[in-house]
């Protein structure tokens, strides 16, 4: 039987095709730090991956099947999960887009100390990227 025919490896396909590509869009939000506050498609569609492998498995694929099944499970559960439980809200007092950062002193990447003072007068962008786990 050819293995695109089994319906099984459709399913199971189907399911990695949307855990990736729902993966692939929530960093991209990320990288540009626009992830929306309701998350609940990306959760759903990541969910939606792990039914369509689950129900793969039901189907008896054959090992390709298998094998696109079970990375479609694994990113299936954990994004969600680590989207669940890493709740982003700001404390208050935090500093937004545009306002004056407070001085402060850090060590750069060469160990030596670096001081905010001597940024002001010019334009900076500083980002802290930290993903949402």
């Amino acid at each position: 039987m050819n293995a695109l025919k089994n319906t099984g490896n459709q399913l199971a396909l189907l399911g990695l095709l949307l855990a990736i590509g729902c993966t692939m869009v929530w960093f991209n939000q990320a990288e540009k730090v626009a992830l929306p506050e309701n998350r609940t498609l990306f959760i759903g569609v990541w969910l939606s991956a792990v039914a369509f492998a689950i129900a793969a498995f039901v189907k008896k694929p054959s090992w390709p099947g298998r094998i696109a099944a079970l990375p479609a499970l694994v990113i299936g559960l954990f994004l969600p999960f680590t989207v669940s439980i890493s709740e982003q809200i700001l404390p208050p007092g935090a500093i937004q887009v545009g306002e004056t950062i407070p001085n402060f002193s850090a060590q750069n990447d060469r160990g030596e100390v670096f001081d905010s003072a001597q940024l002001r007068g010019s334009p900076v962008l500083i980002k802290f990227f930290r993903a949402h786990w």
